[in-house]
């Protein structure tokens, strides 16, 4: 069973690789149970479909629901790459996912983030205790990835 850096550094690793060979931007999620990652998804509708709406962690998610029959998603956490935009917070939210696990957050590079008067940060504080946040897991690591698809992709 691996910790919250273990699955994070798996998720930079699958994050590099997703932009290196598949040519998407490092927008990827897992969805992990008790340690072990039962789905993986990246942004791969963004090339493949010209739609914006496929982000990594509704990917994974729709992957576990399938998997688990939304069964078990309230015990599992979701890592990301990058703070979820608020479609993937609200659609984890949805399925009762209890614990969301992210290495950059939208003021690292906001250019990547939508501008909404509305954040995560502001519905944690006016609903405590609601969902767990575990911010800047491997924030270095993940400011390097993003730097990289910067540089790759040009934005």
């Amino acid at each position: 069973m691996m910790d919250i850096k273990e699955i994070m550094q798996q998720l930079i690793d699958y994050s590099y690789d997703r932009m290196l060979n598949k040519g998407v931007y490092p927008f990827c999620a897992f969805l992990v149970k008790d340690g072990v990652i039962i789905s993986k998804g990246f942004n791969e509708g963004l090339f493949d479909y010209g739609n914006k709406t496929i982000h990594g962690e509704m990917v994974a998610i729709k992957k576990a629901c399938k998997s688990l029959l939304n069964l078990y998603l309230d015990r599992c956490v979701l890592f990301t790459t990058c703070e979820p935009c608020l479609a993937c917070f609200d659609t984890a939210l949805w399925v009762h996912i209890k614990h969301i696990v992210y290495s950059v957050d939208h003021k690292d590079f906001p250019e990547y983030s939508n501008d909404h008067p509305y954040t995560i940060d502001k519905y944690i504080k006016e609903n405590p205790g609601s969902i767990k946040i575990s911010k800047y897991i491997l924030h270095n690591e993940g400011i390097q990835l993003f730097k990289s698809a910067k540089k790759k992709h040009g934005w």
